[in-house]
């Protein structure tokens, strides 16, 4: 006889690594889709006798949020797995299995806590940087 409570304990970890496993997949094609399309419109400008704009203009860019600079991005990253972690240990909280889980959740807020500190010092040192560099004329 089949059991519903034995596929309980599998189902949901299954589709969830499935689903992230497909929108991963989905994205990458998406991305060679764009990147094959602004190919051809490039050869299709050289083919016209346009000149076309450099090509690191008409790749996507490294960072597709809109922001290049790396502290920014760290930044963004910490206050991300801070509210992840804060989330995940309210959860637990409520639901009432506090302990040993909770590690996973004080886990991510310091990992957080640490791309938060990561940013502060890219920050100062990319400051440092401009004032030693020379004006240029």
């Amino acid at each position: 006889m089949f059991n519903f409570a034995d596929i309980s304990g599998w189902i949901v970890p299954t589709a969830a690594i499935l689903g992230w496993a497909l929108i991963s997949l989905y994205r990458l094609y998406l991305v060679g889709r764009t990147r094959e399309q602004a190919h051809r419109e490039r050869m299709a400008m050289i083919e016209r006798g346009v000149q076309p704009p450099p090509p690191e203009s008409a790749a996507l860019p490294l960072d597709w949020r809109g922001s290049t600079d790396p502290a920014a991005r760290n930044r963004r990253t910490g206050i991300i797995l801070i509210g992840v972690g804060v989330g995940l240990s309210a959860m637990l909280l409520t639901i009432g299995t506090g302990g040993r889980s909770m590690g996973a959740s004080v886990f991510l807020v310091i990992l957080g806590l640490a791309f938060l500190l990561i940013a502060m010092l890219e920050q100062r040192s990319s400051r440092k940087n401009r004032s030693v560099q020379p004006p240029s004329a």
